[in-house]
């Protein structure tokens, strides 16, 4: 009887295979059905609520070194692919991140195109209140600004940062040459490898179209549309919040700023004044750090960004996070581990930004 079942099993299997399925050809993701929550709410038609944003939680002491502190971060809210991957491609966030920052060509390197100095542990500081400054010196010693300027997606990134107002509240008014260079920016990021791997991943999660032109459609939806934080006024956007940052006038406190070339750029100016770092988060500590500074005399009492990297691989990793992640994912990228936080605002980005782990 036993012999009979074993024959009429392999002949079933031999028919019809096994009940695993098998991954289509030539495609390197594995593609689980997207859940639920992670998808964007395309039928949802109430407006963010006014005072949505999680920019307002407190700081939280901790036992660390100097008697520092830790602080919740601020949770506000056609070119073929070159090289082959280094690590094995499967179906999480890590892979795909790893993927995406082998192929950020544009990053600045530390010691070659820049240097910081990052100078003593920032102090813990009352909300509302001014930090000690910990820090006699700027955080960026050099910035190689001739290479940065030679890049396409760096200049057109740089041509944003003077569009919007820095206060939360403020109506903002898109002018027809700030939209060109919102759309000029997408194209210079889309010939990039880095941006075109993030939507081929996407892509093949059904989270993003797969035309190019959709895609793009999609970015500037998430990044460049308005919404509004306080009081009904269309006062913010994604990328305003996390590219360039807000104020509030309530305890005079930054909200956002997660990029390095926009802080560089501010502390040369003198509107910026570096305090301290809070941690720093890889073996070198010169490309992820979490810092405290003033801009314009409003505090951001603790704040992370990545160091070097190109426009179109944190605008990549962001929207890979946001749609394809669960708001809070630990990852593994290159020879560092980070925590890549998002929180949606209604259907857009609300902020996004790295952690140090």
């Amino acid at each position: 009887m036993n012999v009979m079942a074993n024959i009429v099993a392999a002949v079933c299997q031999a028919c019809f295979g096994t009940n695993e399925e098998e991954q289509p050809p030539g495609n390197k993701y594995v593609v689980d059905p997207t859940p639920e929550e992670n998808t964007i709410q395309r039928d949802q038609t109430k407006d963010p609520e006014p005072e949505g944003d999680h920019e307002s939680q407190l700081q939280v002491q901790d036992e660390g070194e100097e008697g520092g502190d830790k602080h919740t971060e601020d949770p506000d809210a056609g070119q073929d692919i070159v090289d082959v991957p280094a690590v094995s491609y499967e179906d999480n966030l890590s892979g795909i991140c790893t993927r995406l920052w082998e192929l950020d060509t544009n990053r600045l390197q530390p010691g070659k195109d820049y240097e910081i100095d990052t100078q003593r542990r920032a102090r813990y500081v009352d909300k509302g209140d001014m930090p000690q400054d910990m820090a006699r010196d700027p955080l960026f010693a050099w910035v190689d600004e001739d290479k940065v300027n030679s890049i396409p997606t760096f200049k057109a990134f740089i041509s944003l940062l003077d569009n919007y107002s820095q206060n939360v509240g403020t109506s903002e008014v898109v002018t027809a040459e700030e939209e060109e260079e919102n759309w000029t920016f997408l194209n210079a990021c889309l010939e990039t490898d880095v941006l075109q791997e993030a939507h081929k991943y996407l892509a093949g999660k059904d989270l993003v179209p797969e035309d190019e032109e959709g895609f793009k459609r999609k970015l500037y939806d998430l990044w460049f549309k308005l919404y509004s934080r306080t009081r009904g006024r269309m006062d913010s956007s994604g990328f305003e919040h996390v590219f360039v940052g807000e104020t509030r006038s309530r305890n005079n406190e930054v909200t956002g700023l997660h990029n390095w070339v926009q802080f560089y750029l501010q502390e040369k100016k003198g509107n910026i004044d570096y305090t301290g770092y809070k941690s720093r988060g890889t073996d070198d500590y010169d490309q992820l750090i979490t810092i405290q500074f003033t801009w314009n005399g409003n505090v951001k009492p603790v704040g992370s960004s990545f160091i070097g990297t190109s426009p179109e691989f944190e605008l990549a990793l962001y929207t890979v996070c946001f749609l394809a992640g669960d708001g809070k994912d630990r990852l593994s990228i290159a020879d560092f581990d980070v925590e890549v936080v998002t929180h949606r605002f209604g259907r857009y980005i609300g902020t996004s930004y790295p952690q140090a782990k």
